[in-house]
């Protein structure tokens, strides 16, 4: 395993398991990484069709709201100072935030509150008022846009943001914790593998020396046993002489015939 990067373990049967615990859940954690990342970057290529859309209706609004700001202000002269001293304290065009959430990201959404321009009336303006409202109309919508535009902008920084977090730990996972793991995994199976080579030629000594010893011990008594039955047979032939030595000194004079 030279070369290659491992977690430093002590190769064991357990350890094996806990390895493969291990990358079951790495890989586990990889594949919901990687349909978090596929999620994100399709929300991400919609938000960016919305920005490119509403961008696209701003500037064309924007410049059709300045068209109709200079006509009004052919019409009725400068009023400027006349809308701003007509303007109520509280505003008529509101913002609030709130929260969604995108594939566990949490992204801020915009929304506009208050009226309509329709209901705000002009004062002091007796000519050209007709046109000083659709030049209020234009920029109304325009700052409708411009919320909405916000909006998508600052959720595009935040999945942006969550995107290249969330890339980061798969690429993470994918080329650097699984590969070890699995380099692990292969180093404790090789591991294994030559302990119990070299114990099974460690028994196979033994069980050859205990066969030799066995065999020297049988040669043994084979030899012991041979040599009792030579000595028995020596004893015999031994008796049998000195039996034959008796029969030779038994005289017949010695027998009284009557």
């Amino acid at each position: 395993m030279s070369g290659k990067k491992i977690l430093k373990v002590m190769p064991s049967r357990m350890t094996l398991q806990q390895m493969k615990a291990k990358a079951k859940g790495a890989k586990k954690g990889y594949d919901l990484l990687k349909k978090k990342a596929d999620a994100i970057k399709s929300f991400l290529q919609r938000i960016l069709r919305k920005i490119l859309a509403v961008k696209e209706r701003v500037g064309r609004l924007t410049q059709q709201a300045g068209v109709l700001h200079t006509k009004a202000i052919c019409f009725a002269g400068e009023f400027n100072n006349q809308v701003i001293q007509s303007t109520p304290n509280e505003a008529a065009f509101k913002v609030s935030a709130r929260e969604a959430n995108v594939a566990g990201v949490k992204i801020p959404i915009f929304e506009r509150h208050g009226g309509d321009v329709e209901s705000v009336q002009l004062v002091g303006l007796s000519a050209g008022g007709a046109q000083v409202t659709q030049c209020r109309k234009a920029y109304y919508a325009v700052l409708k846009d411009l919320v909405d535009l916000a909006s998508l902008k600052t959720q595009l920084v935040t999945l942006d943001d969550a995107f290249k977090v969330t890339n980061r730990r798969v690429n993470a996972l994918d080329y650097v914790v699984l590969p070890r793991i699995h380099n692990t995994i292969k180093y404790i199976q090789d591991e294994l593998d030559e302990m119990e080579r070299e114990e099974f030629s460690r028994l196979k000594k033994v069980k050859d020396v205990l066969e030799e010893k066995a065999a020297e011990a049988d040669k043994a008594l084979k030899a012991e046993m041979l040599k009792s039955a030579a000595a028995a047979g020596n004893s015999a032939v031994q008796s049998a002489a000195s039996a034959g030595a008796k029969g030779d000194d038994f005289d017949l004079g010695d027998i009284d015939i009557m």
